[in-house]
């Protein structure tokens, strides 16, 4: 491996010690999610930063709001990693949300990430037109996949609004990426839906078929991943597809020698999607926008996904 990964993969694995040390009450999922976020800008993770921010959340929202437990811990980690100005973005946020819930949004956790990314990246935008084009996108998806559109869309669809994608346009890439994706082992028509809609933040079908021929390779390789973050996968996926898929199997081996929680107490797919994250962040040269965000849903979703599963074997 490159010095460069290298010291991504030691950096990770640093700040995941630090914040299981710090923030132990986020939960390890939480931790990993923080610990990944901060190395990709190779920082160290400024926890008293995170804990007032945290604490300034709690003093200004109600209790019974969706700013608690697990998305005020990753809305803080994401706002901690702004330089400065990070309270006034918390007040945008607040903003953004009264106006998508007068818009007809539920309000709930995932609609805090949709009014993370439109008052972090839409500052400087009409947010009312955002929240105008954000609807006209989930009411298209509503009408297309009634059965499989929900809250957890919320996100993508605020960032195509942010990127101005015309609905018609998206209408049409739908239907060419759902043929598409047709050839791969998907089980989860949500999971389809979400890759689908992260590829369309790219606006190619040269990267549709990069993404195709990347889970195409890890397949055959019998690498596993977690459903929850197929969204985060069409935002990964570089140049280098066989590179990238040689090196998974090196980063979770690094891992897994340098700290036993990535060996015996993690889910195989959840360590292959922080390997596959980790590599991106050394290997994709370009800046993409949004990959934090998109990894806050997948470890949100994939958190809901555990709890759900734990609540319904205590039912049993």
């Amino acid at each position: 491996m490159e010095k460069l990964l290298i010291d991504k993969v030691n950096l990770t694995i640093e700040n995941y010690r630090a914040a299981k040390e710090d923030l132990r009450n986020d939960g390890d999922l939480i931790n990993h999610f923080a610990s990944l976020v901060f190395t990709h800008y190779e920082k160290e993770i400024p926890f008293e930063k995170v804990k007032e921010i945290r604490k300034y959340i709690k003093s200004t929202s109600s209790r019974v709001s969706p700013f608690r437990g697990e998305m005020l811990y990753i809305l803080s980690l994401l706002i901690a990693l702004e330089e400065t100005n990070e309270y006034k973005l918390i007040e945008d946020i607040y903003e953004t949300m009264e106006t998508l819930k007068f818009k007809g949004f539920n309000e709930c956790d995932y609609l805090i990430l949709a009014a993370f990314v439109i008052a972090k990246y839409g500052y400087n935008k009409d947010k009312y037109e955002i929240v105008n084009k954000m609807k006209d996108v989930y009411i298209l998806l509503k009408e297309k996949y009634y059965n499989i559109t929900g809250e957890d869309d919320y996100l993508v669809c605020a960032l195509w609004a942010l990127n101005d994608i015309d609905v018609s346009t998206i209408d049409e890439f739908i239907e060419s990426i759902y043929t598409h994706m047709a050839e791969l082992n998907i089980k989860s028509k949500n999971g389809i839906q979400g890759l689908t809609n992260a590829i369309m933040l790219n606006g190619s079908s040269g990267h549709m078929y990069k993404t195709i021929e990347f889970i195409l390779q890890l397949e055959k390789r019998d690498i596993k991943l977690a459903q929850q973050f197929l969204p985060l996968l069409g935002m990964l996926t570089n140049n280098d597809i066989r590179k990238s898929s040689d090196l998974i199997e090196d980063v979770v081996d690094m891992l897994c020698e340098e700290e036993s929680e990535y060996e015996y107490y993690m889910d195989k797919g959840f360590r292959n999607i922080i390997a596959i994250t980790i590599i991106s962040f050394s290997t994709i040269s370009e800046n993409r926008n949004y990959i934090d965000e998109l990894l806050a849903l997948g470890v949100y979703c994939f958190i809901k996904s555990k709890n759900k599963g734990m609540f319904a074997e205590a039912l049993a």
